[in-house]
């Protein structure tokens, strides 16, 4: 039944999915809340919860309290009943994950993401990886209720196509569709949409329990991703099947580096691994002491990780760069928060995840920025609640919200 709520509906459909929504949100709970939280008749609400449990919707889940009489029946959902995967296609990592109907984590997979990951390397991970996740969870294809992806842009969200996404680690990732290959293996419900935009409806929805309504979410990484809700509605722009550089191209230094897209001085140039990679090899081969020459000989040789590990040894060179990066990106920051004007602002990836002084220097910046032209205003910066698993869960999120929203 749960599958139906999806088409055009008879008053009575809509009515079974509006219990079927609240039972979800409040369960456990009983007849007569129910019927307070709806307005419906004793017997329409009473007829409709009997046939959810008939159906293997909705079990008993014990009794409440009792005002005089027999203690009332309550109903909660059944979350063995129905599954869906969240996939998330970013380009450090692929998750995949198992998330029954409260969207809580059963099952996942990860894979790293490097020059191999070609789309046919990288779809059939998720194929395997989803077929092991339901045979050791004993889940049938049929309980499948929907496959949701939060990828990298630009991308196609209706005919779920990735386009040509920059700075991806192997090559050939153009025109993939997505969609179409996973339906034909999985003959189920495929939903597509930016990875950041899955992660703020994740938060949103879980996270912050749907209460806070303005929310701005940036992913900083390999590139840089923004993601908007205004008014507890998910911002959506056409830019996403347009957008080959991402959303780091808010100009906040004239005087800065060249840019992929040609401005100069970038948010990009300031917040990405590899723009912080390419200014600290650019310093240590002009002969700047770091402690990173003690570790490699060759600065060409330099990783991200050798960035964080030299930052907990308190390097004064990789430092004062980390520092200066988020003076820069805490501008665009606070620009950001001039226009939107949010309540939270989610700070995600690995260049705030991973390097805190970044963090810091960001949200310091910002905050002083803000504070003068909104005296008393304060956005709450936070690295959210759910981590790295937040484009997945909201991928997910988006599968059953297709069906009960």
């Amino acid at each position: 039944m749960l599958k139906q709520f999806h088409n055009p509906m008879s008053q009575k459909l809509m009515n079974t999915k509006l219990l079927y929504k609240l039972i979800r949100t409040n369960g456990p709970v009983t007849k007569n809340a129910l019927i307070e939280l709806t307005g419906l008749k004793q017997t329409t609400c009473g007829r409709i919860v009997e046939e959810l449990v008939q159906e293997g919707l909705i079990i008993e889940s014990g009794t409440d309290r009792s005002s005089g009489g027999r203690k009332p029946i309550m109903y909660d959902i059944n979350s063995k009943l129905y599954y869906c995967i969240g996939i998330d296609i970013s380009r450090t990592f692929t998750k995949v994950l198992l998330l029954d109907i409260h969207l809580k984590v059963k099952d996942e997979a990860k894979l790293r993401m490097d020059h191999t990951c070609s789309p046919e390397k990288t779809i059939s991970f998720i194929i395997n990886a989803i077929e092991k996740m339901l045979n050791k969870n004993q889940i049938q294809h049929a309980q499948l209720l929907g496959i949701g992806i939060g990828a990298i842009e630009p991308l196609d969200r209706e005919k779920g196509i990735i386009f040509n996404p920059l700075y991806f680690p192997a090559n050939n990732w153009r025109n993939i569709r997505i969609s179409e290959i996973l339906r034909n293996h999985f003959n189920t419900r495929i939903l597509v949409d930016s990875g950041v935009n899955t992660a703020i409806r994740a938060e949103y929805e879980i996270g912050l329990n749907s209460v806070v309504g303005n929310l701005a979410y940036t992913i900083a990484g390999v590139g840089i991703r923004l993601g908007l809700m205004t008014n507890h509605q998910l911002f959506h722009s056409p830019a996403t099947g347009f957008g080959k550089y991402g959303n780091g191209h808010m100009v906040v230094n004239t005087n800065g580096r060249k840019c992929d897209c040609g401005n100069y001085g970038c948010v990009q140039t300031y917040s990405s691994i590899l723009a912080l990679k390419e200014e600290i090899i650019h310093h240590l081969k002009r002969g700047h002491s770091s402690i990173l020459t003690e570790k490699i000989a060759n600065p060409d040789e330099i990783e991200f990780e050798d960035i964080c590990w030299a930052l907990k040894n308190d390097d004064q060179l990789c430092s004062f760069i980390v520092k200066d990066f988020g003076f820069y990106t805490g501008m665009g920051v606070a620009n950001i928060i001039n226009l939107f004007q949010p309540d939270i602002f989610i700070l995600e990836g690995p260049m705030y995840s991973r390097l805190e002084l970044f963090y810091e220097t960001v949200t310091k910046t910002a905050s002083e920025r803000i504070g003068k032209i909104y005296p008393g205003y304060e956005v709450k910066f936070s690295h959210g609640y759910l981590g790295e698993n937040a484009a997945a869960i909201g991928a997910g999120s988006m599968v059953l919200g297709y069906y009960i929203d």
